[in-house]
């Protein structure tokens, strides 16, 4: 089914619409904005005086468990909300890119139990068990889950393989089926599953059954600087303050927290109780004081500007990062290993006879299978094929012969930069070589 807003999903709770009550709701996207929505669906099931009796939160849960606190009988009489976060099991095999920072952050929390059954949930998609934990191969895991281990992550590792065996914990259960039927048979009356995912594997068959049966909301923050939004947030979270904020200081926090609605919560709190009583608005001038550089995309915002051969673009991200301190050596490194990775694919493509007109399905059915050949050849990992059509896209809005003059300027911009030169102007100058067409 086709994904509902925040406020469609409530209305389907809401009393004598002459629908059947719905008792699954599947939410997915930014973590603060689907918690906020469950929240919302929890006061609407279960009131606002007492949620918690019959509320039932569960994190690093397997399916079965999940079928399991649904079949049982709520702690008092009434309706019951059952509220699954960031499940494993909805996940495709390599999961999600910080999945062992948030087993980590779960760990330091003291939820113990919740970071070894997440970390066993997510060894147990590859047959792996709390063995596993003990002598961990960096190798595989970087290959089959995309977790990246250094020397402290592999002691971490071992640390709470110690703490299953203490507690007698072993891998759990996976539970998809009984889940499933439990699905199929109907919950007891009066319960309701929640779940909210962060991110969701699509072609996981019992994602595709919840999203049939149940309700369905996507919410997701633009991650392209250039495309995101945050004034509605902002007014919504500066609300309860009573206060505002001006343009020019929307602006400079985008720029500083980009599409991560925590930590742009984080600091709008922190912004509203610094200007106090004396004022309602919040300026730019609060912004460049409180808040520090927490965003990671500048770089790749300024890759995918010079692809796109925006100028204005690359400009501005050059801009923000000297601001934010980023060193000017730094910042050209990224561009000139933009510049190189764009002339070898734009020199591999061409070589393969093929245009810039070329459809998405055409590129998959031509390039993907050199690209993998290359990169078989060469001992590479194979990217995604829609990263790899993206890269098509970019380099060919270049020559072969424009890519050549850039790298040459990068050359050029680097002996200028350790020879003293100013940073502001000789990257302005080899952003223009690049991007600006004759």
């Amino acid at each position: 089914m086709s994904a509902m807003t925040p406020q469609e999903a409530l209305r389907t709770l809401e009393a004598g619409n002459g629908s059947v009550r719905p008792a699954i709701f599947l939410l997915s996207g930014d973590e603060l904005l689907i918690r906020r929505t469950s929240d919302a669906l929890t006061e609407k099931l279960l009131g606002k005086k007492s949620p918690g009796f019959n509320h039932v939160v569960m994190e690093g849960a397997s399916a079965a468990d999940v079928a399991e606190e649904l079949l049982t009988v709520p702690m008092f009489r009434g309706p019951k909300a059952v509220v699954v976060r960031d499940p494993e099991f909805l996940l495709s095999k390599r999961g999600r890119g910080d999945a062992l920072s948030k087993i980590k952050d779960a760990w330091n929390a003291g939820k113990r139990r919740v970071a070894v059954n997440r970390i066993l949930a997510l060894f147990a998609k590859v047959g792996l068990g709390v063995d596993a934990l003990e002598c961990p191969d960096p190798e595989m895991l970087e290959d089959e889950l995309g977790i990246q281990l250094e020397e402290a992550d592999a002691d971490f590792l071992r640390t709470l393989a110690d703490y299953c065996r203490s507690e007698g914990i072993t891998a759990p259960e996976g539970g998809a089926k009984v889940l499933e039927d439990l699905i199929s048979k109907g919950f007891p009356k009066g319960h309701t599953l929640i779940i909210e995912a962060t991110q969701l594997d699509g072609t996981n068959a019992l994602v595709k059954r919840l999203k049939k049966e149940g309700v369905f909301v996507e919410q997701k923050l633009e991650q392209q600087l250039r495309n995101l939004d945050i004034h509605g947030l902002c007014t919504e979270l500066l609300q309860p303050f009573g206060k505002r904020i001006d343009a020019a200081a929307e602006n400079l926090l985008k720029d500083l927290c980009g599409g991560n609605s925590r930590l742009i919560q984080g600091e709008l709190e922190k912004l509203a109780v610094y200007v106090g009583s004396e004022r309602d608005v919040i300026r730019e001038a609060d912004v460049r004081l409180l808040v520090q550089r927490v965003r990671e995309e500048e770089f790749k915002e300024i890759s995918d500007a010079i692809g796109a051969r925006k100028f204005r673009e690359v400009l501005h991200y050059i801009d923000v990062s000297l601001a934010q301190g980023e060193p000017a050596l730094k910042i050209h490194g990224a561009i000139a290993a933009t510049v190189r990775r764009m002339l070898e694919d734009r020199v591999r493509w061409s070589r393969a006879g093929m245009s810039p007109r070329m459809t998405q399905r055409e590129f998959e059915a031509r390039g993907l299978p050199l690209l993998k050949q290359e990169c078989e050849a060469r001992s590479l990992k194979m990217p995604h094929p829609y990263v790899a059509w993206l890269g098509f896209q970019a380099c060919m809005k270049y020559e072969v012969s424009e890519l050549v003059r850039a790298l040459s300027a990068a050359a050029d911009a680097d002996v200028e930069l350790k020879s003293g030169g100013q940073p502001g102007q000789c990257l302005t100058a080899l952003a223009i070589r690049i991007v600006r067409k004759g």
